[in-house]
């Protein structure tokens, strides 16, 4: 089974939301700075992602229990993080339970300077933080692995190099002209943020502002919703359908990714103790005690959840019973079915589009796969147009768009990519990139890239507004903005401002506008 390595295993998500908050803590006991403190924990569950692969194959109890062998990795760095802090009188001591800390260990106070406050708890959802460590490992693996074949490629150089016999010509590769400003046709610029506020709006079902201030507190009954926005230490704020804002009762509901809430807007699948659903229509909450994975889930249609099993995928009903289990298929490659204006009927797996990576194995493409039956043979389709070459990893959620009744058609395809492609200089150095495809065929229709001077903390699809139009979310410190990216024409257009730095999800609003 291909697996993106940018997408973190459940377990590693599970062992992130139970370590980092005691690490933070252990490490703020001898640290003044909680900028430094925060980040040395991240640092230290880093060291753990990069190894965290490996615990699989070694033998004896680190196989059986990559926890314990994690936590070793965790008490060997600590104590060279708070070295320089610590009582050299006194041990350094690693708690990692919940009622075992050594209160008598104070920080030594920053001399004449305020204390330094860490922006960074709290800010993200534990799948969040594991995602955003895993990343961080997997770069330190790719800067290591280049380094070490720069090095080799060095060495074969100079063995290989000869000195041409006088009069030889040679060949010399061409070169984009440094004066260039035109990008090359098929890739868009995502703009910086102020700019996109400015930006012509277009009409959809979503409002062209969102302000959290005017939610009210009385949630009606009975309606649905078209999407729940999350900011950090608020209320959830969710859109209904009569157009007006409401703040969720829960304080526990917030998004996890874009694909949270079901297409009809009727429930929010979050996590707690437990993964739940929040009910819309009545307000309540319902535990699925029956699913045991830490990470999110897509829907396949309003009354169908897709979430990450053991060996495979599970299927789960919006009342909390375990239906199919869609075998071999890893939901972290899933991309999301939207524009499906029926309820699913027959298998579920003819809703299943994946989208796997370049170069795993070492030799495939980057391609399109779907089954035509559950525990059948894949069907792959790799990409292809003059924009593939601009596809690297994929990194987040994707989203697929029914274009057609036929079910081995599916429609198309968006999702966030790193990519190797570089534009102009005006434009700044590309950061991500997120590419539009064609699902029969693997084309790849057009690509957006973010780059440093969109200045933007978070890019992603967030859905289709209809067949020729992805929803982008892009975020800031204190706002977030939705546009419109036209897949035809490369044009942008404004959506939606929200001000508060959310996540969210957003019903299937292909069935809507």
């Amino acid at each position: 089974m291909v697996r993106d390595a940018l997408a973190p295993p459940a377990a590693f998500v599970a062992y992130v939301e139970s370590r980092l908050p005691l690490l933070i803590r252990e490490v703020r006991r001898y640290v003044p700075d909680e900028r430094f403190a925060d980040q040395a924990a991240r640092d230290l569950l880093a060291s753990v992602a990069i190894r965290w692969p490996w615990y699989a194959r070694l033998p004896g109890q680190s196989r059986k229990d990559p926890e314990q062998a994690a936590d070793k990795v965790l008490r060997r760095g600590f104590a060279d993080v708070v070295k320089e802090y610590a009582d050299p009188q006194r041990e350094v001591r690693l708690s990692l339970t919940e009622a075992d800390s050594d209160e008598e260990v104070r920080p030594v106070p920053l001399p004449d300077e305020p204390p330094r406050r860490s922006r960074l708890h709290g800010s993200l959802s534990p799948a969040d933080e594991a995602q955003f460590i895993w990343e961080r490992s997997a770069r330190t693996v790719r800067r290591r692995t280049l380094i070490t074949g720069g090095l080799a490629l060095i060495g074969l150089v100079l063995t290989v190099s000869r000195p041409r016999p006088e009069g030889t010509s040679e060949e010399v590769p061409a070169s984009p002209s440094p004066d260039s400003t035109a990008l090359p046709a098929g890739v868009d610029v995502l703009p910086p943020l102020a700019d996109l506020s400015r930006l012509p709006v277009r009409r959809s079902p979503l409002p062209p502002e969102i302000e959290f201030e005017k939610a009210s507190v009385s949630l009606p009954r009975g309606r649905r919703a078209r999407a729940v926005f999350s900011a950090t230490e608020e209320s959830a704020v969710l859109l209904l359908d009569d157009g007006r804002l409401y703040a969720v009762p829960d304080i526990r509901v917030r998004p996890d990714n874009p694909g949270v809430m079901s297409p009809d807007g009727r429930y929010i699948a979050f996590r707690d103790a437990h993964q739940m659903l929040f009910d819309v229509a009545t307000g309540m909450v319902r535990v699925l005690d029956k699913v045991t994975t830490v990470s999110p889930p897509i829907w396949l249609d309003p009354q169908h959840l897709l979430y990450a099993a053991v060996g495979g995928s599970q299927v789960v009903l919006a009342d909390g019973q375990l239906t199919d289990l869609l075998e071999a298929v890893d939901l972290n490659d899933v991309v999301a079915p939207q524009g499906h204006k029926e309820p699913l009927t027959g298998d579920p797996i003819l809703r299943s589009t994946e989208l796997l990576a370049l170069g795993r194995p070492l030799t495939a493409p980057a391609r399109v796969r779907r089954y035509t039956t559950n525990q059948g043979e894949p069907i792959d389709v790799s990409l292809e147009g003059e924009l593939v070459a601009w596809v690297g990893l994929w990194r987040g959620l994707g989203f697929s768009l029914a274009t057609g009744p036929n079910p081995a058609d599916r429609g198309r395809l968006v999702r966030r990519c790193q990519t190797p492609g570089r534009v102009p200089a005006q434009y700044g150095e590309v950061v991500s990139g997120m590419a539009a495809l064609r699902a029969a065929t693997g084309a790849v229709l057009r690509v957006l890239v973010e780059t440093m001077k969109t200045t933007a903390d978070r890019v992603e699809p967030v859905g289709w507004l209809d067949p020729s139009t992805v929803l982008v979310a892009a975020n800031t410190d204190d706002a977030t903005v939705i546009v419109a990216w036209g897949i035809e024409d490369g044009k942008l257009e404004l959506v939606t401002v929200v001000n508060r730095n959310v996540r969210m999800a957003l019903a299937d609003l292909s069935v809507l506008s």
